[in-house]
Parts: C-alpha cells; sequence; structure tokens
C-alpha cells in the first residue's frame, strides 16, 4: 500500500490555506469593484443585472453537482489520515466520473431554459444585446469547468493544501480581470469582456492538473470505491443536495425575483450590496474554509472535550472580527456607496434596506463555527429536513414579503429562514449528536456577542456622525474613526471574557489557531 505523506500540522496548514485565500479574496474584492464601476459607466446598470442574473441562473443550475465534492471530502479524512492511498484513489476517480455526468446534466436543463430567459427579465434590456448569446457563454464557462479537472480542488482541499487551489485562482482571477479591465476600456463591448471568462475558467483546471499531480503522483483516478462506502456517501449525497437547494435558494433566488418583480436596474442595485457584502464575507469564508480539513482531522483524532473548547473558541474568535466588521458596515456602508455611485440616488438603497444588508451579514457568519463542526463530522442526513424546510419557507417568504416590500422584503425573508431554518437547527444537531450536551450556553454567548455588537453600532454612529460627510478624503477619515472607536469598544467589552486572552495571543503570533 502507498502513503500519502502530509507534512505539516494542522495549525501550519490553517495558516498557509488562510494566507494565500486572504490575498485572493483582497484581490477579488478590487478588481471585480473596477470592473463594477467600469460596467456600469462604461456600458450601463442594466449590463450589471444581466450578469447578476445569469450567474444567479447558472447557480441554480448547478445544484446537479448534488453535494458530491462535499461527500467525497468528508470521505477523503479518514483514508488520507490512515494513508490509504488506494482508497483515496478510488475516491478521486468516483468524483471525476461524477463531475462529467454533472457537466452533461447542467448543460441540457441550461439548453432546455433558453425559450423561457426572456421571462425572467423585466424592464428595459439593451438593444445590441443578445440575451441568448450572453447565456450561452456563461453557460459553457460553467459547464467546461466539470468536464476539465474540477474534481481536483477536492483532493487538494481534503489534503489541507487549500492555499494551492486560493494560489491558482489568484493568478488566472488577476489575469483575467485585468484582461477584461482592458478590453472594456478599449472596445466599450460587453461580447469581447464575457469571452474572457471561459479562457481563465480553463487556465485554472489546467495548472490545478498540473500542481496537483506535482504534489500527489501518486494520487490518480484509479479503483473502485467499497459497496459500503459507497452506500452512505449515497446517503450523504441526498442530503447535501437538500442542503445545497436550500443554499442556492437563498443567494440565488433573490435576483432572479427582483428581475422578475421589479427589473434588471433593481437587481444591478441589489447586486452591488450584495458585491460589497459578499467581499467581506469572503474573507470569513477564507478563514473557515483554511480551518475546515484541520478541524475535520481534529474530530478524528482528538476528543470531544478538546473539540467542544475549540468550538467555542473559534466561535469568540469568528464573533468578535464578525461584530467588529458588521459595525464598520452599518456606519460605512451608505457613505461608501455614495461615492461609489456618484450620489446617483436611483443607485442607492434606504437606510433600512442597508441595515437589512448589515443584519443579513451578522446572521451568515453565526453559522460558520456550526458548519466547521457539521460538515467535520458529515451530518448531513440528519438536518435533512430543516434543508427542507429552509428552502421552501425561503422560496415564499421570498415571493410573498419581495411583492409587499420589495427588496427589504426579500433581506427580511432570508434572515428569518436563515436564522430559523439554517442556524438553529444545525446547532441542535452537531450538540446533540456529537457534543452530546446542551446548546443553551452556546446560544447564550452568540446572544451576548450580538447585544454587545448592536450596543456598539448605535455608540460608534453616534460618534462619527460628528464628522462631516462628502467626498473621499472625509470618507477615508470617518473610515479611519469608525474602525478604531469600534475596535476599542469590542475590546473594552470583551476584556474579561476567558477567551480573550487567547484572542490576543493569536493575534500576535500570526493567527496560531
Amino acid at each position: 500500500m502507498r502513503n500519502v505523506k502530509l507534512s505539516r500540522t494542522r495549525t501550519q496548514n490553517t495558516i498557509r490555506n488562510f494566507s494565500s485565500g486572504l490575498i485572493k479574496q483582497i484581490l477579488n474584492i478590487i478588481l471585480p469593484f473596477i470592473i463594477r464601476t467600469i460596467v456600469i459607466y462604461y456600458l450601463g446598470a442594466e449590463y450589471q443585472g444581466l450578469s447578476g442574473l445569469f450567474t444567479s441562473i447558472l447557480q441554480m443550475l448547478s445544484l446537479a453537482e448534488l453535494g458530491f465534492s462535499t461527500a467525497v471530502v468528508f470521505a477523503l479524512y479518514k483514508p488520507i489520515s490512515e494513508k490509504n492511498t488506494d482508497l483515496i484513489c478510488a475516491l478521486v476517480n468516483y468524483l471525476n466520473k461524477v463531475y462529467k455526468i454533472v457537466g452533461i446534466v447542467v448543460l441540457g436543463v441550461g439548453l432546455a431554459l433558453l425559450p423561457f430567459l426572456g421571462q425572467l427579465i423585466t424592464g428595459y434590456v439593451p438593444e445590441n444585446i443578445n440575451i441568448y448569446i450572453l447565456y450561452l457563454i456563461y453557460l459553457f464557462n460553467t459547464v467546461i469547468s466539470y468536464w476539465l479537472f474540477a474534481y481536483k480542488s477536492a483532493l487538494l482541499t481534503a489534503m489541507q493544501r487549500e492555499d494551492i487551489v486560493s494560489n491558482i485562482q489568484t493568478v488566472t482571477t488577476v489575469s483575467i480581470r485585468v484582461i477584461q479591465i482592458i478590453f472594456l476600456m478599449l472596445f466599450k463591448n460587453y461580447y469581447v469582456y464575457i469571452l474572457v471568462m471561459p479562457i481563465g475558467t480553463i487556465a485554472n483546471n489546467i495548472f490545478l492538473q498540473i500542481y496537483s499531480h506535482k504534489l500527489f503522483p501518486q494520487i490518480i483516478p484509479n479503483g473502485k470505491v467499497p459497496n459500503s462506502i459507497r452506500e452512505n456517501l449515497n446517503k450523504q449525497i441526498k442530503a447535501l443536495l437538500i442542503s445545497k437547494i436550500a443554499d442556492t435558494a437563498r443567494n440565488s433566488l433573490d435576483n432572479i425575483i427582483i428581475s422578475s418583480f421589479i427589473g434588471l436596474s433593481a437587481v444591478a442595485v441589489y447586486d452591488n450590496y450584495l458585491y460589497i457584502y459578499s467581499g467581506i464575507r469572503g474573507f470569513f469564508l477564507v478563514l473557515v474554509s483554511a480551518m475546515q480539513a484541520s478541524v475535520g482531522n481534529s474530530l478524528v483524532e482528538e476528543s470531544v472535550d478538546k473539540n467542544y473548547k475549540d468550538l467555542n473558541k473559534f466561535t469568540f474568535f469568528i464573533m468578535f472580527f464578525t461584530g467588529w466588521c458588521t459595525v464598520c458596515l452599518f456606519c460605512l456602508y451608505q457613505p461608501f456607496m455614495q461615492i461609489w455611485m456618484s450620489g446617483n440616488e436611483k443607485m442607492l438603497l434606504s437606510f433600512s434596506g442597508m441595515s437589512l444588508f448589515c443584519i443579513y451579514f451578522y446572521i451568515i457568519n453565526m453559522n460558520n463555527t456550526v458548519n466547521l463542526y457539521l460538515h467535520g463530522n458529515g451530518f448531513y442526513w440528519q438536518c435533512r429536513w430543516w434543508y427542507i424546510l429552509e428552502a421552501v419557507m425561503n422560496l415564499c417568504l421570498n415571493i410573498l414579503l419581495g411583492y409587499i416590500w420589495k427588496i427589504n422584503g426579500i433581506l427580511i425573508a432570508t434572515i428569518i429562514t436563515l436564522f430559523a431554518f439554517n442556524f438553529m437547527p444545525r446547532t441542535a444537531v452537531i450538540f446533540r449528536d456529537y457534543f452530546k450536551r446542551d446548546k443553551k450556553e452556546f446560544l447564550l454567548n452568540h446572544f451576548v456577542y450580538f447585544i454587545v455588537t448592536v450596543a456598539i453600532a448605535v455608540i460608534t454612529a453616534m460618534f462619527i456622525s460628528l464628522i462631516p460627510t462628502g467626498g473621499l478624503i472625509k470618507f477615508v477619515i470617518k473610515s479611519i474613526a469608525v474602525a478604531f472607536i469600534s475596535a476599542i469598544l469590542f475590546i473594552i467589552a470583551y476584556r474579561k471574557n476567558q477567551y480573550f486572552a487567547g484572542l490576543t495571543s493569536i493575534l500576535k503570533h500570526k493567527f496560531k489557531l
């Protein structure tokens, strides 16, 4: 039996993965921001609305992936720990074959949607644009990844080498984004801009194959997964399908419903706010993603008590920075959008809409540590009915509240379903089936974190209201003031928390978790 060597500790792997992911996330914020600005100012908000709509549709189509990669990554933790290379190769082979089939399914369903595409768009559509051609380019960009080497990403993630995935994505993304910016400014042609995307996707997959083979040449798609493992995989995949439906309903239906009820311009407005939200949210996803394989390994090798202590430590760490980021968002969201959109009121949400985005940001980050231990334990089947309820309720509330209160209603619907049908039941599952203890202490801690965040947001907003607004320089001054004041208030609020000393130690030692 061939061996798979994992040369670094969980901590080292987490730090390395986080560092590379952080660089990728920063660039993923800056470059799309530049592109969005160029698209809106050179072409119009409707073009950005089309991009948001097509992206959402194809996210829905990607449900065909069924969560296979997530299930396989979970299944890989044990054979990697046991250095069972034969089983690793069999699991990789299984995922590779599945992805080929998924690509065909996505292509077929995507083509079947073509006749109905026009019905998803309300309002003005640029005359020089063929929405069907654009959609086909987006569809090809999605399908080609499944047909190439996307399964290599799952392997590298399970091997705690997500830094390789991040570094490759960083290089290809930067290259493609720069080319898109140049083409947009030179030609002012949306077709040229879109055609560059598949090139980046192909390049990303080729590099994944090259580096994966270089690091793990012994891991090749070969062999058959034993029936006992396959049966468990199929069970997990069924649950993950339902989970993915719920996640997709939350992440993708918003733009589709806005486009149907209000129009492409409203999609562009919502999408711009969502872009800022997603950019900051992305930093937390980078951290969680960097930690996932390490937590999975810890669940295999460490005691329940040790992992419970880690859960509380990680939760405090993440909610401390979630609270700080939420306060900064609350105080700076609208001033930034005013500068970005040059004071165009049509491209701005109301204060209530902006505030709801801040609540959405806070609530979704409450799930970070819960999901770490849910995915690490593979508790997908246990949550299957809650996944269904979340998807159904999110769809129903989106339509109902979206019809009544437009964008605000859609945000309220998302917040309600995210808390009631996602965070709460997932928390209940990991405490019932793994930690086997009462969840009240964990929930009480979250309540305290939320109250502290709200109080600090109000106090900080009162302080910075004294600073004049208008112009980039004043915004920079206000940003520094918000970041500094809120940080001081959080430190004062949590200075006696049992995990605060650990947080300061982490910061001093370069995020050693």
